[in-house]
């Protein structure tokens, strides 16, 4: 990621006739996949914008996370009102929420006239006379909100409200981007799919044994899943099925890599099991790189990034064929219905033969791989257009 000091003053935006305003205020408080694409998205943006007429502003509102840190990369500052730095005083106006109510104002006078707001998550409210863009990740917080805190329900439906009244959509993939038409009637134009892909750091190699050292892991002899403990990744079904497995003589760890989650999802440690938390980039490379094989069971997922990481990687993909992952993993992994235990646990025991194991290590090293430059062209033609238009 691009370092930066997050002051106004160190920040310098490209320059372009299409301004675009970014807002990473959620990297602080997001979880997992969300921060990592815009984070890379954000920062190949910003290499690529000059080349495509595009003033790219990345954006941090701080008074959105308060006491947490801004996101790893240099922003220009939404300022925070000085009331809300008056100690005892400013509980009247956290009460009334005046600094969110006021923040469109705000933004309006750091926008520079006309300009395009990318939401990526954290206020609905943006500048009069913007172009809204909503981010869209996927539509589960509308369509399974059991799934999701009431907070992040409520902020779907106001999304929802911003995307009738005319926002457009940039979606993370083809099939979220097609889900968005569907769900919402809109005109295909209005709905842009960005795709994804995987951090250049990420690339076959053997792995570093001193990181499976010091994580306690033997190269080729664990299972890996990347994601938060959260409803729909189907956690409790991995669990089941992996128990299974050992049933049937897979003696080989379980390694669920997570940075958090919520709902009534339980992950504990048990028989086989390990539970790993806030792994760096470089030491996700690894546990890539000594996997036998991610295990990727979700019931929703509006990309994969993790998927995307193991191809990059040439790790073997086990796969749950729901939403966007069919796309994702397309010839290159293996494709399970994500209720079916049977057939997962038949997969994960047939990963006991070395032939299967390097079958499957040949589908995934085959998958075309885009890069974040790529994604960047891709998205300031629809900075460019939508801005014409």
């Amino acid at each position: 990621m691009l370092p930066g000091n997050n002051t106004c003053c160190g920040f310098r935006s490209s320059a372009g006739d299409v301004r675009v305003l970014f807002d990473l205020s959620i990297v602080p408080h997001a979880l997992g996949g969300v921060s990592r694409y815009l984070l890379s998205v954000a920062g190949a943006l910003l290499e690529a914008a000059d080349q495509f007429g595009v003033d790219f502003v990345p954006l941090d509102v701080p008074a959105a996370h308060p006491g947490v840190p801004g996101p790893e990369m240099d922003c220009l500052l939404l300022e925070t009102p000085f009331y809300l730095k008056i100690p005892f005083f400013r509980r009247i106006p956290i009460r009334k929420r005046c600094e969110e109510r006021s923040r469109a104002d705000r933004l309006r006078k750091i926008a520079g006239g006309k300009a395009v707001f990318q939401h990526s998550g954290v206020q609905p409210e943006y500048p009069a006379g913007s172009i809204s863009v909503i981010t869209m990740y996927d539509l589960s917080a509308l369509e399974y909100p059991q799934w999701y805190t009431k907070e992040t329900v409520l902020f779907a439906e106001k999304e929802a409200r911003l995307i009738d009244s005319g926002s457009s959509v940039m979606a993370i993939s083809e099939w979220t981007r097609q889900r968005v038409i569907d769900y919402f009637g809109l005109p295909p134009e209005r709905v842009f799919s960005a795709g994804g892909a995987a951090d250049g750091i990420f690339a076959p190699g053997t792995p570093s044994c001193e990181v499976m050292k010091n994580i306690d892991l033997e190269p080729g002899g664990y299972l890996l899943h990347v994601g938060n403990f959260v409803p729909r990744k189907n956690i409790p079904f991995l669990l089941d099925v992996y128990s299974m497995s050992r049933e049937k003589g897979i003696d080989i760890p379980l390694v669920l890599v997570g940075a958090g989650g919520w709902g009534d999802v339980e992950v504990d440690e048990g028989p086989g099991v390990r539970v790993l938390r806030n792994i760096s980039d470089r030491d996700m490379l690894e546990l890539y790189r000594g996997a036998r094989a991610l295990l990727c069971p979700s019931y929703f997922e509006g990309l994969g990034l993790p998927v995307l990481e193991a191809f990059a990687c040439g790790t073997p993909v086990i796969s749950s064929n729901a939403t966007a992952l069919a796309d994702t993993v397309g010839n290159n992994g293996i494709m399970l219905d994500p209720a079916d235990h049977q057939a997962w646990v038949n997969e994960i025991t047939a990963l006991e033969e070395p032939e299967r194991v390097d079958e499957l290590r040949s589908m995934s090293g085959a998958a075309q791989r885009k890069n974040w430059q790529d994604i960047a062209r891709g998205i300031c033609g629809f900075y460019r257009k939508i801005a014409g238009s």
